[in-house]
């Protein structure tokens, strides 16, 4: 069973284009001209966008004392780039809330798994002090975007890779490719330029299993591997898959992570998991 490409490609721009009011959100916040009130104007025209972002700046996560009512309030308190990876989330939700039945993802499990890899990956910035923090989240959310066009073909193969990584020793990403022809990375990839996303997110979808093989952002992709590898680990909405693809060493390397900073960063998020309106 090898997928064409053009097909695959039909299978990706058949998926909804992202909402005006993201792009737009996406295009003021990376102009450093743009005020708060230029950007609290957009956003208030999408009640849902809105609604998404009061929503996860009032959850633990953020751990503001106390309660922000305002949009404006919101943003002034988030930042842009913050901001940004918000109006991202509220945009995807609705796709990545379906259930995949070739992955095995129940409704709502990969936007709950996204979550949490993309708080995980903006954790791990914040511990290795790395820069691109806000860039990484919105990473983290979008990493699993390519399962939404290659599931269909995934769940007729399913349990034969299942059984094959048991006896060829490979991941079940890596027989993806040798079963199908492409795996859920780099199709992945193919959605974010369909949708205009920026090189960085492009190249940390693209290499999310694979972050060794990139020459752009590689350790943004390394943040993003090992996120998606603690957040399977910590059980939330994974599919079938997710304990089949193990964290490469290599990329622990390159970002100066060992056993003990995993175990410490998965108790940091272990804590947030008990907020109600995490995943809403």
């Amino acid at each position: 069973m090898t997928i064409k490409l053009e097909h695959v490609l039909k299978r990706v721009q058949a998926l909804p284009p992202l909402p005006t009011s993201a792009l737009r959100v996406i295009a003021l916040t990376k102009n450093p001209g743009t005020t708060v009130k230029e950007l609290e104007t957009v956003i208030g025209k999408d009640p849902s966008l809105t609604a998404g972002i009061l929503r996860q700046a009032n959850s633990a996560y953020y751990g503001y004392a106390r309660r922000i009512s305002s949009l404006q309030e919101a943003i002034v308190m988030l930042g842009f780039q913050v901001t940004q990876g918000l109006a991202m989330a509220s945009a995807v939700a609705p796709l990545l809330k379906d259930n995949l039945v070739g992955y095995e993802i129940e409704q709502e499990g990969l936007w709950k798994h996204s979550m949490l890899t993309a708080m995980t990956a903006k954790r791990l910035c914040q511990y290795r002090k790395f820069p691109f923090g806000d860039v990484a989240f919105t990473a983290g959310l979008l990493h699993d975007i390519g399962k939404l066009v290659i599931s269909i073909y995934v769940q007729e193969v399913g349990p034969f890779l299942v059984e094959k990584v048991k006896e060829a020793k490979l991941s079940y990403f890596e027989l993806e490719e040798k079963v199908i022809g492409y795996n859920h990375a780099t199709v992945g990839g193919f959605l974010a330029r369909t949708w205009f996303l920026p090189e960085d997110l492009v190249s940390a979808i693209s290499y999310h299993h694979t972050p060794e093989n990139t020459s752009s952002y590689p350790e943004l992709a390394c943040v993003i591997h090992v996120a998606n590898g603690l957040a399977n680990l910590l059980g939330i909405g994974g599919g079938v898959d997710s304990l089949l693809n193990p964290i490469h060493q290599v990329a622990l390397d390159k970002i100066a992570l060992t056993e003990s900073d995993l175990e410490r960063i998965m108790a940091d998020m272990g804590e947030f998991l008990v907020d109600p309106t995490l995943f809403s």
